[in-house]
């Protein structure tokens, strides 16, 4: 009897972590919310102390090594930020700022998402509170989004200064987890892993709706090309896992009406994909000359306007037409980038601005501030500033995670696996490397990590 009291009193307490950590997807992407932020953070760190430490004591498990690889990568990624701080500093100050401000809340996220797998997998159905979360953020931007409709009567409002996700990436980004949670989950549902029956059918379509929400933010309010992008990639992960769920080998042990229903919610997905994309493109019709601007942009040698559009402009195409902006910036950049990786394989540690701050010492008569700051890749920017190991840190991480994923066989498999697409495909085309984008980054990898776990009892010795 009291041991049930006690379990009842941990379940509660899991319940508030995972609550915990839904308000704080809610506000992590979004601006002026740093204070927030801390004291979810610091706040999560100490229930997630005091969850582990009453599970362990009232109810005792064991974890398999092989599955806290991805802890062991992201506690080496830690290892290498202190050592690379006495070692490779090139701006001791900054760095030691960033170490005790953006990694310290880096180090609390990996704990927490940790924690907070460990909660939802023991009640799968806890997830679901973290896409509350996130859809509770988005609700916020249509409140301040609704009433420029109404004054003005028109659906295309973008703004990347006044709503409360400042740019387009941050919107991006979260939105991006949401799209690629909301349909994992959904793949899950159709797999049988979770539920049966009317009640999987309901799911399937709230969560079609719930796609919608993000997917209207990219064309209507961020105008967000690359958010649409992310969301084909992954419409097209979903579609190949349709085929082969169809026609795969195993595929004789669903009935037609399991095929059915799964071929029918695929197609629906990505109709509804590509509708939102067909009216990005009647936003945005640059689309149409993507391949070239992105074969044109890489050739920096022979476009120096790359280093200060703003002030050298934009280039001319042998076409005669001017080069779209942010292609030729994105691509531009990224492919500097690139180039200056191997002049300093370990990095110049600091996570604010690694390209410019590479490119001042390239170019150090250039005056300041005219160099371009970031390459609008995370991963880059993550060579820029880290180098070689924290790369090989965080891909080993996502890889050990999908590697768990696809061997087992979790209620949450869909979600872990379009969630590692999606994160990889959304830090190599976002500018990603500071701040919350690296906090998000690892409290996700650790959620994770754990999501694919399956929690044994010790083995009890006679």
């Amino acid at each position: 009897m009291l041991k049930n009291f006690k379990l009842a009193k941990i379940d509660y307490l899991g319940l508030s972590i995972v609550l915990l950590c839904a308000v704080l997807l809610a506000i992590w992407a979004m601006k002026h919310t740093i204070a927030l932020r801390n004291i979810l953070l610091s706040l999560g760190c100490l229930l997630s102390i005091i969850y582990i430490y009453q599970k362990k004591r009232i109810s005792p498990f064991s974890i398999a090594w092989r599955n806290l690889m991805p802890l062991l990568f992201i506690g080496i990624l830690f290892v290498w930020v202190f050592i690379h701080y006495f070692l490779f500093s090139q701006d001791e100050v900054l760095q030691l700022k960033e170490l005790k401000s953006i990694w310290f809340r880096g180090l609390e996220a990996s704990l927490l998402g940790w924690v907070c797998g460990l909660v939802i997998i023991q009640k799968p159905s806890r997830i679901n509170l973290l896409a509350y979360g996130i859809i509770a953020g988005f609700a916020a931007l249509y409140f301040q989004y609704l009433p420029k409709v109404w004054v003005t009567h028109r659906l295309f409002h973008p703004d990347y200064l006044n709503y409360i996700f400042y740019g387009k990436i941050n919107g991006v980004l979260i939105g991006t987890l949401l799209i690629a949670g909301v349909g994992g989950r959904m793949i899950d549902l159709l797999s049988g892993r979770v539920g049966s029956g009317l009640r999987v059918v309901f799911n399937i379509a709230i969560s079609v709706l719930i796609i919608a929400v993000p997917l209207y933010a990219y064309v209507f309010i961020f105008d967000a090309k690359n958010g649409i992008g992310l969301a084909v990639i992954l419409g097209l992960a979903w579609g190949l896992w349709g085929a082969n769920r169809f026609l795969g080998l195993q595929s004789h042990r669903d009935t037609w009406r399991s095929k059915l229903i799964s071929i029918a919610t695929i197609l629906a997905l990505l109709a509804l994909i590509a509708g939102f994309g067909k009216l990005q493109l009647k936003q945005s019709p640059s689309w149409v000359y993507l391949i070239e601007d992105i074969q044109e942009s890489i050739q920096i040698d022979k476009y120096p306007q790359w280093k200060s559009p703003s002030t050298l402009g934009y280039p001319s195409l042998p076409s005669g037409r001017v080069i779209t902006p942010n292609v030729f910036e994105r691509v531009s950049w990224a492919t500097a980038g690139l180039r200056l990786i191997p002049k300093n394989p370990w990095g110049n540690g600091i996570l604010q601005y690694p390209l410019e701050r590479s490119l001042m010492q390239l170019y150090p008569n250039l005056p300041p501030n005219s160099l371009p700051g970031s390459t609008h890749s995370g991963w880059i920017e993550l060579l820029l500033s880290f180098g070689f190991p924290a790369l090989i840190c965080l891909w080993g991480a996502l890889l050990s995670v999908a590697y768990g994923a696809i061997r087992g066989s979790e209620p949450s498999k869909g979600v872990v696996i379009s969630l590692v697409i999606a994160i990889f495909c959304l830090y190599t085309v976002g500018e990603l490397s500071n701040h919350h984008a690296v906090e998000i980054l690892l409290f996700t990898i650790a959620l994770l990590a754990a999501l694919n776990l399956r929690l044994k009892p010790p083995i009890s010795e006679n």
